[in-house]
């Protein structure tokens, strides 16, 4: 299954996964942390696909340029 979402930048997907993460380590039974984690898991994995954004290719030109 699916989902697209519209309207999310990538700092929103990774404060999402961050969320995600928090609420595992605070659920009440290891089988939704652990589901809690996979999201998490899948998500970032997701992100790390993306190509860099055009802020990140300016922050590493500048730390080139120095």
């Amino acid at each position: 299954m699916a989902v697209r979402v519209e309207g999310l930048g990538v700092a929103d997907y990774q404060e999402i996964v961050e969320s995600l993460l928090v609420a595992a380590d605070q659920a009440g039974g290891e089988e939704v942390a652990e589901r809690r984690r996979e999201i998490a898991d899948r998500i970032g994995a997701a992100l790390e696909t993306l190509p860099p954004t055009r802020e990140a290719l300016e922050a590493r030109a500048a730390v080139s340029a120095r």
